[in-house]
């Protein structure tokens, strides 16, 4: 798990042999992401190609295993961020058709796969991954990121040359990228989204697809699609219950997500996912299929706070034999110390203050020496967790089908949830109308933040987003919208925040449940495994969650990880007065895509418009300071 950093002339510059002019781009740019790599770092130059990395040790420790690494001719060079889990399958193959070996590291394994297959070497790796290589052979470059953009990938086009990296800040050191994207910040200040689109916050910048690979070739960029999850792509072994075959895949995704040289713990919460697969590594243990003896466990406690979920973590852990928890009490007095440095620290705005929560735990997971932790993340994408998002496309089947169960799930959903009847009629035409016009009506009648901001701020830019998902008249709404989620909305944010905010305190995070195969086990099984009688994630609940707690198997109140933002807004003394010398500060008074006054009048009285996005306005507004951000 690392940072990498590139370079690559499209045009043989001559420039490019002029190592006054390389070193010091390249090391700016490997100084800003140090924090991603703490343990070693390298710089790789020759004409066309200049790589910088910074280590993060965690397989094969030793200083062989450092990065740029080349192949055993020289004519390969890779550097890599990411995790390739089942490395050892694809060595033992590698090794049978002849090749050597003198690491025991996943990234030789990816060379000598390109060396083997080709372009073809991702097909066959399960894991999280951003590569770089260049192929002197053929005078190219091939960069991948992994299906679903676990790890990030940046670049750029300047003066004649391809600049990459794993942030943003990188980028912004070496380039000249001072205006931001406006339509990426009106859908962030609007809607809340971090769309998956290819599109950055930094205009003339952008981002690697999941599941997608760029090649730079006789001074051609082209970016090809290796990847895309749809329904029916998991081949199902016939002779196991569907039942069966999920228990087999998670054990297996938990279990390969073990492989490190280092501790691995866990992110704890009182949820369905990250208390699954701490059973499952505690089986793992009993079983002796583990390596670690002792597994420890983080959860982040709000004291006071009606959704903190340690009392239920805490009754799941007297059931594990194997597990140790660590309470981190978050004290909302110094939540939000150094708080600008901290949005400068985590690349892009973000959704939610939920971000900066994450990364105070990081932060103290740092401070006890834990280098690697497993989340749940994933699963509610995947496997319906979010009840109140997926009831209107999920009723809309059910009405559409000849066989549908309509009334009968309209009323398993309101005595499970308490929804509404008009509630969910809302969630059901809001599941008929598009996403993006669902979304403008948001703003401006939920939210009514649209008319804070500028007319022509607004018209500009709300044509900008295009979804995925589009209602059909002949069903699979509910496989779509969940695709789309996973392809293009949701998951895209949370996993960015999480990526960006744990690398920001030298830690990699894991998420069994993004393995490949359980992402397509989850679109190759009927729905009802999914979201059954109002029950969500129904297989898990079956399987696993058979042996966890009533409170955690039986609780189907999805909140997601909370904070108290709004309590910081309004008793917090001292985050209110940064707020307030914000708000009248020349930076935010002088913006043309918002009403300064009346943004400050709202702020004045946050129980006038309780919906309004108070941190999102926040979060733009130091997030354009710290980047210089003049076009705004």
């Amino acid at each position: 798990m690392c940072g990498i950093n590139g370079i690559v002339s499209l045009n043989n510059s001559k420039d490019f042999n002029s190592s006054d002019y390389l070193k010091p781009k390249i090391q700016a740019m490997n100084d800003s992401i140090i924090h991603r790599g703490p343990d070693s770092e390298g710089v790789f130059i020759q004409n066309p190609a200049c790589f910088g990395f910074r280590r993060l040790s965690i397989i094969d420790l030793n200083d062989t295993a450092n990065q740029p690494m080349k192949s055993n001719d020289g004519q390969i060079v890779l550097v890599f961020n990411g995790e390739i889990y089942n490395y050892i399958e694809i060595k033992n193959e590698l090794i049978s058709k002849g090749y050597q070996f003198r690491t025991q590291s996943d990234t030789e394994v990816i060379i000598n796969s390109y060396l083997e297959y080709g372009d073809d070497c991702v097909q066959k790796f399960n894991g999280m991954w951003a590569i770089a290589i260049y192929d002197f052979r053929k005078n190219r470059l091939f960069c991948s990121r992994d299906r679903f953009g676990v790890k990030p990938f940046y670049y750029c086009i300047e003066n004649g040359f391809l600049y990459f990296s794993s942030e943003l800040k990188a980028l912004h050191k070496v380039c000249n990228l001072r205006h931001a994207n406006r339509s990426k910040v009106y859908e962030y200040l609007a809607y809340g989204y971090r769309i998956n689109d290819g599109e950055t916050f930094l205009e003339n910048c952008s981002e690697l697809l999941p599941g997608h690979n760029l090649i730079v070739e006789n001074a051609q960029l082209n970016i090809k699609r290796y990847y895309q999850l749809k329904e029916n792509l998991f081949q199902h072994d016939d002779a196991l219950s569907y039942y069966e075959e999920y228990i087999r895949l998670f054990e297996s995704a938990v279990k390969l997500r073990y492989r490190s040289d280092v501790p691995v713990a866990l992110l704890l919460s009182g949820g369905l996912d990250s208390s699954a697969i701490a059973k499952v590594a505690d089986n793992l243990i009993e079983r002796g299929e583990l390596k670690q003896n002792t597994i420890q466990a983080f959860i982040a406690s709000f004291p006071g706070y009606q959704h903190d979920e340690t009392p239920i973590a805490k009754e799941l852990v007297k059931t594990c034999k194997h597990i140790e928890l660590h309470e981190i009490k978050i004290d909302s007095k110094h939540i939000t110390d150094h708080l600008e440095q901290t949005i400068y620290d985590l690349d892009h705005p973000l959704a939610s203050f939920t971000s900066i929560a994450h990364n105070n735990i990081m932060r103290a997971c740092h401070d006890k020496g834990i280098k690697v932790v497993l989340n749940g993340q994933g699963s509610d994408e995947a496997y319906a967790g979010y009840d109140r998002y997926i009831s209107g496309a999920y009723l809309l089947d059910q009405l559409l089908t000849k066989d549908g169960k309509f009334l009968k799930s309209l009323k398993d959903i309101n005595k499970r949830h308490g929804y509404s009847t008009l509630f969910l009629a809302s969630q059901m035409m809001k599941s008929v109308v598009s996403q993006d016009y669902a979304s403008y009506l948001r703003a401006k009648y939920q939210e009514k933040s649209l008319s804070f901001f500028s007319p022509q701020f607004v018209s500009a830019n709300k044509n900008h987003l295009k979804p995925e998902y589009r209602f059909s008249l002949k069903g699979k709404n509910f496989d779509k919208y969940l695709l789309a989620q996973i392809n293009q909305f949701g998951l895209n944010h949370i996993l960015h925040y999480e990526d960006v905010s744990s690398m920001n305190q030298s830690i990699e995070i894991r998420s069994p449940f993004m393995d490949y195969r359980l992402m397509e086990f989850a679109f190759s099984i009927p729905n009802d495994l999914k979201f059954k009688e109002g029950i969500t994630k129904y297989i898990q609940r079956e399987t696993i969650g058979k042996s966890l707690p009533d409170s955690i198997t039986k609780n189907n109140k999805k909140i997601g990880f909370m904070t108290p933002f709004n309590d910081y807004l309004k008793n917090n003394q001292e985050f209110k007065n940064f707020v307030d010398t914000m708000l009248h500060s020349a930076s935010f008074t002088s913006k043309e895509i918002w009403n300064a006054k009346k943004i400050a009048d709202v702020f004045a009285n946050p129980g006038q418009l309780p919906q309004f996005p108070f941190w999102r306005v926040i979060n733009l507004e130091v997030w354009s300071k710290a980047y210089n951000i003049t076009n705004l």
